[in-house]
């Protein structure tokens, strides 16, 4: 008598209601997301914040995620252990937030001044403090610095 447990490969698979709840999900996803696109077209200055909130609370998660992984690996040690996979696949969300994070590149001019060229040319006060850091090539760098380093983190 060996001390090893004997495990089935049909003990691993998920459940047959897990189907049934995968093809629900995906139906209410679909759904709401075209909701979000007709929001997005009928009334872009509610829909870019509203989105930009929502985007920022998930990014919080998945580094959020990362952040107590790295933790874990640092410091070592079993008190990891049983969160360790629910951590690494909360940071596998990271490539679907870099294509969730284009909207925003196209929101820009309705989420903040600096990205409003005729606001800029109106007031000098924003011409001097925008020229620098706030402009569209510099966020476009920052973020592509940003998800790039993550990703390479993750």
């Amino acid at each position: 008598m060996t001390g090893t447990a004997r495990v089935n490969n049909t003990d691993l698979l998920a459940p047959p209601v897990a189907q049934t709840i995968r093809q629900r999900s995906l139906i209410v996803g679909v759904t709401f997301a075209v909701m979000s696109i007709i929001g997005a077209i009928i009334k872009p200055d509610e829909f870019f914040p509203a989105y930009l909130l929502g985007f920022m609370a998930w990014l919080g998660v998945t580094l959020g995620c990362m952040a107590i992984l790295m933790l874990q690996h640092m410091t070592g040690g079993a008190w990891g252990m049983v969160i360790r996979r629910l951590l690494e696949a909360g940071t596998r969300t990271l490539p679907l937030l870099v294509l969730l994070f284009i909207p925003i590149l196209f929101g820009l001019p309705k989420l903040y001044v600096w990205a409003r060229p005729a606001e800029i040319a109106e007031d000098k006060h924003l011409q001097e403090i925008t020229h620098a850091y706030l402009n569209f090539s510099g966020f476009l760098v920052r973020a592509i610095i940003y998800f790039t380093t993550w990703s390479v983190l993750v």
